[in-house]
């Protein structure tokens, strides 16, 4: 009998943890439930869009570490809480580290996002942020090129007509122009802090 209720309480311990991990997961993961994820090797790459001030290529931030961020002007939760991440991540670097970071915001809702929004948005950040979009069909060919997942949500009788949702995630460049790795939403600015500063292969 004691036998059995050992292995009854193991089975139960089991299925919370699981139910645990499935839900910590739920609420942490940038990706859908369901949606393939490719592995960060097959990832990343130049890439040209429209800026603020024409034609952007990453190649033009070669030399610096580059920490870059798919989301749209909408947005009014992921996408200010990721940039408010990023800045608190900022202040924490030195000012020579400062200088060698850029931020790229990518906007892949294009149809809302004019290039004067666009200029609007960045200039609100004094030069610490690039804020760049393209076409819808180049949009989906980036997206794709970095495995970044988006869609189009309808939003019945409001003003915004839709929403996208989309995948919240700090993809770290380094300054070779190489994709190292992406960072959940939910990294702290230390966190984030710390892997800007491995980009530049800074050690304490």
């Amino acid at each position: 009998m004691k036998d059995r209720n050992y292995t009854k309480y193991v089975l139960v311990a089991f299925f919370l943890l699981m139910t645990g991990l499935i839900s910590l997961f739920a609420l942490t993961t940038t990706t859908p439930i369901g949606v393939t994820v490719e592995p960060i090797y097959e990832l990343g790459g130049d890439f040209t869009a429209v800026g603020t001030d024409g034609e952007f290529s990453l190649s033009d931030l070669r030399g610096s570490a580059v920490v870059m961020y798919f989301g749209f002007l909408s947005c009014t939760e992921a996408c200010p809480e990721s940039i408010g991440v990023y800045h608190a991540a900022r202040k924490k670097l030195t000012e020579d580290e400062r200088d060698q970071v850029k931020f790229v915001f990518i906007s892949v809702d294009p149809e809302r996002d004019t290039p004067e929004k666009l200029k609007q948005f960045e200039s609100f950040f004094n030069g610490r942020l690039i804020v760049v979009t393209d076409t819808e069909e180049n949009i989906q060919t980036l997206t794709k090129q970095y495995g970044v997942y988006f869609d189009l949500v309808d939003l019945e009788g409001s003003a915004l007509q839709y929403t996208v949702d989309h995948s919240s995630r700090f993809y770290m460049i380094d300054p070779q122009g190489d994709l190292v790795t992406a960072m959940s939403h939910s990294t702290t600015p230390n966190e984030l802090a710390a892997k800007i500063r491995q980009l530049l292969n800074v050690t304490e």
